[in-house]
């Protein structure tokens, strides 16, 4: 699948419960859609089949891109279910579905991938024709002749082998100028700019027809746009309208729409003009069948070009996970003074979120837990150049504001619009009273408790600061709690308080998880029920999010 570079870009609605003009995108702009009002693009949802927050179409470095943002039921791209979290580019006249909305991408690229493409001529003949356009009734194959029926079958098989759209066209063509008494057919595709096409293939009894040269009734194309095959009432018979359609002396003329996901992407023209042959009467059914194919065949195409990206993304992911796991301390475990129990969940095969404890070399220990803004490969990136900075800092000092003032202006520097939060703090033990003290930095998290035996878990009072990648000049400061020998800190990722039930925004939140926590004793409950918690509460083993939790005490 090409990738569609333009500066703008709009869907254009092939299908939905209720009409809307076309959505326009600008340079660089995102959109999220999906049933909420806080989507800049919210949709109606009479069969409840959207999600909230759905879909996003942005664009990265002039590529356009569909997202599934995790929804319920998936976003279709040519009848391919997309991957969630994932941009996967999008190109001109390609068929995007959310639940009942079915939308056509227009990138204004208006070139096919065709070697040949021509821009054809279309004729304003719509006041005089008006009145000639009908819609084709439906009519059983079983009423084709047995010489056309036989052709039929093997342009199916021509078509189904072919290996892009152009020859397929190129075969479906053949098939209705030698079986149909139509003298000339294309394959036309429409362009940005309304009335306007290009044709991808073409053919003709006249050997010196040339498209460049050829008008295509642009009410027929209109009609058709519908989605239903259409032709010049009468034809099919020997009918003389007298006065020629636009001088051209048309007396013939069929278009039948090629459909994908409900929306036409293109379009098989036929006519015959002058005393050029009589169109047979079954032509309307051989061409109707012979659309439904080029449908069918243009879909798996685009659906084979997008499996095969999203093999190689799954291959690249599958990497990508293996390697961030080599960046993670073992589950359980026990570090200088310190023990702890964790559990990274990514919502999506690779996570955003990064955790790690460390002894540093005066004795103390350190431990972090931060979620990267955005989702999938992007975020993962960002993870492990995160965590391998901060390790690589605690190699020069081990004193915590500086350590977070670099990071910040190591990612800010770098960073092309994420950020990182992040709690990060460095415990003293003391020996003489089973304690210790946590000199910390809360970088715009917040999401972390502290464990009170039987009552609910509570988090001290803290002024925390700015997330970690936005002002390179910030400086850090830290601030400091004692934690008592039966007490455990217990801190996650956003997924957590975040997660929302079914059919509701209302979030888990930091009350439930505090009550939660209450009576646990040790790190391993914390973790186990946090997380069966969670999951209850979502009413589903697929939260929305990456989810982390660690807990981590005086060993």
């Amino acid at each position: 699948m090409t990738e569609s570079r333009s500066n703008g870009m709009r869907l254009v609605l092939a299908k939905g419960p209720v009409k809307i003009d076309p959505i326009e995108f600008v340079d660089g702009q995102a959109m999220v859609f999906g049933r909420s009002s806080t989507c800049q693009m919210p949709l109606e949802d009479p069969d409840a089949s959207i999600s909230r927050r759905h879909l996003q179409v942005s664009q990265d470095k002039g590529v356009w891109s569909a997202t599934d943002l995790g929804s319920r039921n998936g976003t279709l791209l040519n009848g391919t279910k997309l991957r969630p979290d994932f941009a996967t580019p999008i190109n001109h006249g390609d068929v995007l579905r959310l639940g009942c909305w079915v939308f056509r991408v227009n990138t204004g690229a208006g070139k096919t991938n065709a070697t040949d493409s021509t821009l054809i001529n279309t004729m304003a003949d719509s006041d005089e024709s008006a009145g000639l356009v009908e819609r084709v009734r439906a009519e059983p194959l079983a009423n084709l002749a047995s010489h056309r029926l036989a052709v039929l079958l093997e342009c199916a098989d021509k078509i189904h082998s072919s290996k892009d759209l152009e020859e397929a066209a190129q075969s479906a063509l053949h098939a209705m100028v030698e079986s149909t008494g139509y003298s000339r057919a294309a394959f036309l595709v429409p362009l940005e700019t309304k009335g306007q096409y290009e044709t991808v293939a073409f053919q003709s009894t006249n050997p010196f027809d040339e498209v460049t040269a050829v008008n295509f009734s642009r009410s027929l194309l209109e009609s058709a746009s519908e989605g239903e095959v259409v032709r010049l009432a009468g034809s099919g018979t020997t009918v003389d309208y007298g006065q020629s359609i636009a001088e051209l002396d048309i007396h013939s003329a069929l278009c039948v729409p090629v459909m994908v996901e409900d929306a036409a992407i293109g379009y098989v023209y036929l006519d015959a003009r002058g005393s050029e042959s009589t169109v047979k009467h079954d032509a309307s059914a051989f061409g109707l069948a012979v659309g439904r194919l080029l449908g069918l065949t243009a879909s798996n195409l685009r659906s084979k070009e997008l499996e095969i990206e999203q093999h190689a993304m799954q291959y690249d992911l599958d990497a990508a996970a293996d390697a961030q796991r080599l960046l993670l301390p073992p589950a359980n475990g026990v570090v200088g003074g310190v023990s702890y129990s964790m559990l990274m969940r990514p919502g999506r095969m690779v996570a955003g979120d990064l955790f790690g404890v460390v002894e540093l070399s005066d004795g103390r220990v350190c431990a972090f837990l931060g979620d990267v803004s955005g989702k999938g490969a992007g975020a993962a990136i960002m993870m492990a150049t995160t965590q391998s900075y901060i390790h690589a800092m605690f190699e020069q000092t081990t004193d915590l504001g500086t350590v977070m003032t670099k990071l910040n202006r190591h990612i800010a520097n770098r960073s092309t619009g994420q950020f990182v939060t992040m709690w990060i703090g460095v415990i003293t033990k003391d020996s003489d009273l089973g304690g210790a003290e946590v000199e910390f930095v809360d970088a715009g998290h917040g999401h972390w408790l502290v464990t009170k035996g039987n009552a609910n878990a509570t988090r001290p009072e803290f002024e925390g600061g700015m997330v970690v990648g936005i002002d390179p000049d910030l400086e850090f400061t830290t601030e400091s709690f004692r934690l008592e020998p039966d007490e455990r800190m217990v801190v996650f990722s956003d997924g957590i308080v975040e997660q929302t039930s079914p059919g509701s925004d209302e979030e888990y939140g930091l009350h439930r998880a505090g009550a939660l926590l209450a009576g646990c004793s040790t790190h391993e409950d914390d973790v186990a029920k946090l997380l069966a918690g969670v999951l209850e509460f979502a009413e589903s083993d697929d939260l929305r999010d990456d989810t982390t939790i660690a807990s981590v005490g005086i060993a």
